[in-house]
């Protein structure tokens, strides 16, 4: 329903001709007034567009950030990384847990709307479908500005997120670097987006190099246990690559505590690559190289981007913007020497 100058005076008890000229911008009305009008105008969803001069007025703009959320390193990181873009954007993020996003998350950001506390919503949620979004949208009204942090293969959504086919891409050229040409892969989930992009970001870097080989594969889950077991069946195919590029940082660290049990050294018999460059890559008996995501300059990129789609007030744009990555080397890679 269309909010009109009778509703704002409704909800502040000043008169439509004060509302008016607050609104328009025009003669003098003190700045409770002013302010309080602004505050309910906005409230109520009133179009932007038509108030003259028009800014958000309050001291924090309420950013509900959705996703399911999990324990261990890498959602402590991520969330900390954008807390402290918010903090420095003078924005405050609520951490919103919704435990399968793709049954929950429209219900969920349906009541967040409702509620007109949160002027805008990031969502993180790397389980859902394109499809998944397109359903969302059908909930997301224009004034309400909506920014996903995970990979969608067809941006219906704005998304931003970090360079993953880059990543992959500079993990295979440091093996390649540091003189390793027979080299493997310990896949993410396949389901998830960002995972067939760091494999294929990796995968055409050894493609377009003949004297390199992708000699074997796994297929992991982003969990430590995957990261064991990936071990164990890269010995029992007897491919022995010379570097293996693990996804995530979790499988990395599992993978180089089970070669070490098993009496394989990383990296005088074996290379190690992870990625996120979580604080576990540095914490570890053995420091690990990892592809670097900064969590703290995904924030600031998204918290601008949902600040700039106030003014516009039109309809979610799917355009998708990527966030650099870049390789940290550690203990883990070594440098391969040439046998004479």
């Amino acid at each position: 329903m269309k909010v009109t100058l009778k509703d704002i005076a409704k909800e502040t008890g000043y008169s439509i001709s004060t509302i008016s000229r607050v609104l328009s911008n025009v003669g003098k009305i003190s700045s409770k007034a002013r302010e309080e009008i602004l505050q309910a105008a906005h409230k109520l969803n009133y179009p932007t567009s038509r108030i003259a001069g028009y800014e958000l007025r309050k001291k924090h703009l309420n950013i509900a950030l959705i996703t399911d959320f999990h324990e261990g390193e890498f959602y402590a990181s991520y969330y900390l990384g954008m807390d402290r873009a918010a903090t420095a954007e003078k924005a405050r993020l609520s951490l919103i847990n919704v435990p399968d996003p793709s049954k929950n998350i429209k219900k969920v950001l349906s009541e967040l709307i409702a509620e007109k506390y949160y002027d805008c919503a990031i969502i993180f949620a790397p389980e859902l479908l394109m499809k998944d979004y397109e359903d969302l949208l059908d909930e997301i009204p224009d004034h309400f500005p909506v920014v996903s942090n995970a990979l969608i293969e067809n941006s219906v959504l704005s998304t931003i997120t970090f360079d993953g086919y880059s990543g992959g891409h500079q993990a295979a050229r440091l093996f390649y670097k540091s003189g390793y040409r027979r080299v493997g892969i310990v896949k993410g989930p396949v389901t998830k987006a960002e995972s067939r992009f760091r494999y294929n970001g990796f995968k055409d870097y050894v493609d377009s190099h003949p004297d390199m080989d992708l000699v074997w594969e796994f297929q992991g889950d982003f969990q430590f246990n995957s990261g064991v077991q990936s071990f164990h069946d890269m010995v029992e195919s007897g491919k022995h690559p010379e570097a293996v590029f693990l996804c995530n940082d979790l499988m990395a660290t599992a993978f180089v505590d089970t070669a070490m049990v098993n009496n394989v050294s990383v990296p005088d018999n074996i290379a190690v690559l992870g990625y996120d460059d979580l604080p576990m890559c540095r914490h570890n008996n053995l420091t690990i190289s990892s592809v670097r995501t900064d969590f703290r300059q995904l924030g600031f990129a998204t918290i601008q981007a949902l600040k700039n789609r106030f003014p516009d007030n039109g309809n979610q744009h799917g355009i998708l913007s990527l966030i650099p990555v870049t390789v940290i080397e550690r203990e883990s890679i070594g440098v391969k020497i040439a046998v004479a």
